[in-house]
């Protein structure tokens, strides 16, 4: 399993499986140099959900974004 975190305040977002994690990294550009960092926004998101996201991994993001406009959430490696 692999752990998100929002990057700006180090809050643990949940836990993703490999696979969405793989879903992730093929889908979104990474933000900074830091090759586990990515933005999000409604989007984003909508783009995901477009793309055959599985919902868990929708949901995770949508309750994490919460009402802000964007957010950058990164995963830590096992």
């Amino acid at each position: 399993m692999i752990k998100l975190y929002d990057n700006d305040t180090d809050a643990d977002l949940g836990v993703i499986s490999d696979e969405q994690l793989e879903f992730l990294v093929e889908e979104l550009v990474e933000e900074s140099l830091d090759e586990y960092t990515y933005s999000i926004n409604p989007s984003v998101i909508a783009g995901l959900e477009a793309h055959g996201g599985d919902p868990p991994l929708i949901a995770l993001l949508r309750r994490a974004l919460g009402t802000r406009t964007s957010m950058d959430v990164r995963y830590e490696p096992d």
